[in-house]
């Protein structure tokens, strides 16, 4: 099963209201089959995008429970924000403004190498946000101390 108009990304199977246990868990085994008998070819033939691996780990497909709570990982930022969001916002203003760039932090889902596909095509600049940039957050140097005080409150 492929991702978003064609991209090699695998969707979450939501399930039909006439689909049996047993039937998704069949679909559940093919999907990770495919992924895996996709990913071999990858590894044995150099098959990736761009035709190298860059050295970058292959990607696991990872199932997500329906009530997991916690931040969002590079698949979702990409479907959700990047794609529908971001890059058309980027594109139209380039169009007045062409020294436009995108800014990210280094937050995980933010820095996947795959977003780096996606946003060449579209001859998208970014700005490398640096690993510590208290110059650029001020905030970032309290966050610490606030934990502690936090935890002192609590007794922890």
């Amino acid at each position: 099963m492929y991702g978003y108009k064609g991209s090699e990304l695998p969707y979450y199977l939501y399930p039909t209201p006439y689909e049996s246990l047993k039937q998704k868990s069949d679909a559940i085994t093919q999907l990770h089959h495919e992924w895996d008998q996709e990913w071999a070819e990858v590894a044995i033939y150099n098959l990736t995008p761009q035709g190298i691996l860059n050295g970058k780990p292959l990607p696991e497909l990872k199932e997500r429970g329906k009530n997991q709570k916690g931040g969002i990982d590079w698949f979702i930022y990409r479907e959700r924000i990047q794609i529908p969001l971001l890059y058309p916002f980027a594109l139209t203003a380039q169009v007045q403004r062409p020294e436009t760039v995108i800014m990210e932090d280094n937050a995980p889902a933010h820095i996947h190498h795959y977003h780096n596909l996606l946003r060449e095509q579209l001859s998208l600049e970014k700005i490398e946000w640096p690993a510590n940039s208290l110059d650029l957050n001020p905030i970032e140097t309290i966050w610490c101390e606030i934990k502690d005080r936090i935890k002192e409150r609590l007794g922890i």
